[in-house]
């Protein structure tokens, strides 16, 4: 049987350890393809919310509560239409229509105004009698409320309901001011009082703006969104394609058949048989040679033929090099092609000892066995096989 031995089934560590560093940069790249996947999945659902709730709410001004200076009641200014019903106004589809023009929107807000609060008031008077006096406390306040798949829509929209409602505020109290004034005018009532009314009352309505004054803003996002992309996201995606990246390199190399180490010839040939790894440095030329003077010795042999189990353009030098030291010991040893390269007649006219040469990282070991069955099979002598690092 030769060199030849027993099929053994077992795994063999450390060619596969090596073959899986040899494919590091497969582990790299899968790690950060599965960083960059959770990424650009959690980036996507952090910056498009499915949808965005805007919350206003403004305060209105009273723009005739310094007409009490002068003598007139505010309350005898009745804007028309009334507050509330400016609201309505503000809801109608003609108005909504304007709106969407006029902002470039088309997005629906929902406006509202808070009830005015009143406060009792009791006080004692003489004889066991109590006067009661109720008073207004507080500002009405509008809230605009909005809700769309863009935020950018929902603040246009709002920013043009607050314009209309202002010119709709503006115009309803000049119209309550120009009623009160045309009331004063009609008493003809040459007195100070009353034309000082009157005056202030035209005063008055060149001060009027309706305006609204902002007090607070909410936006909410709701919908499959994230805030930010977590740490332990990266962590999981890069962890995760790493062991996929493992797992592939694990593949190949299960599938690799290329000899990178003594123990992966071990299960098929004999241990005394396998010279090497064979290097550069002296000590290893040493160990390799006399390994082979003292395999040629045990069969007898003066010479050595090194023949390549594959493609293996420095067979002669490495012949050469172990000749410089096995010649001293009485063992010659040259150098033949690859198997497929020589014909019948050279593979008969060997008469030396065979060494089979095995490069680490490229001989296969399919050609290793192809190389030692041939041989075999003419009736030759493998005295060993050397494994051989690249230089």
């Amino acid at each position: 049987m030769g060199i030849l031995n027993s099929q053994v089934n077992e795994v063999d560590l450390i060619p596969i350890a090596k073959g899986i560093i040899s494919r590091w940069w497969i582990v790299l790249i899968a790690a950060v393809l599965g960083t960059a996947l959770m990424f650009t999945q959690e980036s996507d659902l952090a910056v498009t919310p499915a949808q965005t709730s805007i919350d206003r709410v403004y305060e209105s001004r009273d723009e005739t509560a310094l007409l009490a200076l002068v003598g007139v009641d505010p309350s005898t200014i009745s804007p028309f239409p009334s507050f509330e019903n400016q609201i309505i106004q503000l809801q109608e589809p003609e108005m909504r229509d304007k709106i969407a023009a006029t902002s470039g929107v088309d997005t629906s807000v929902s406006v509202s105004r808070s009830e005015q609060r009143f406060s009792l008031i009791d006080t004692v008077e003489g004889d066991g009698k109590t006067k009661f006096t109720f008073l207004s406390v507080g500002t009405p306040t509008y809230s605009f409320s909005c809700t769309d798949s863009n935020g950018e829509s929902c603040n246009k929209a709002i920013d043009e309901y607050v314009n209309q409602l202002a010119v709709l505020r503006k115009a309803s109290v000049i119209s309550g001011i120009d009623r009160l004034q045309t009331l004063l005018e009609s008493l003809n009532l040459n007195t100070t009082s009353n034309q000082d009314k009157i005056e202030a009352l035209k005063a008055a309505k060149l001060l009027v703006t309706g305006e609204l004054a902002l007090l607070t803003t909410s936006t909410t996002q709701s919908g499959g969104t994230v805030s930010t992309v977590k740490s332990s996201t990266y962590g999981f995606g890069f962890i995760g394609g790493a062991i996929l990246g493992l797992l592939i390199a694990l593949q190949l190399t299960l599938i690799d058949k290329r000899i990178r180490s003594l123990s992966q010839l071990s299960k098929k040939y004999s241990p005394e048989a396998l010279f090497g790894p064979l290097s550069d440095a002296p000590e290893s030329i040493e160990h390799a040679a006399s390994a082979v003077v003292a395999r040629a010795r045990s069969h007898s042999f003066n010479g050595v033929c090194f023949i390549p189990a594959s493609t293996f353009s420095q067979a002669s030098t490495c012949a050469q090099t172990v000749n410089s030291v096995t010649s001293n010991l009485g063992i010659e040893i040259v150098s033949h092609p690859e198997i497929n390269e020589l014909s019948a007649s050279q593979i008969v006219a060997i008469e030396q000892g065979i060494v089979i040469l095995a490069e680490i990282g490229t001989t296969d070991l399919r050609d290793v066995e192809h190389t030692n069955s041939v041989l075999e099979s003419s009736g030759k002598t493998v005295v060993g096989i050397l494994l051989v690092q690249s230089s």
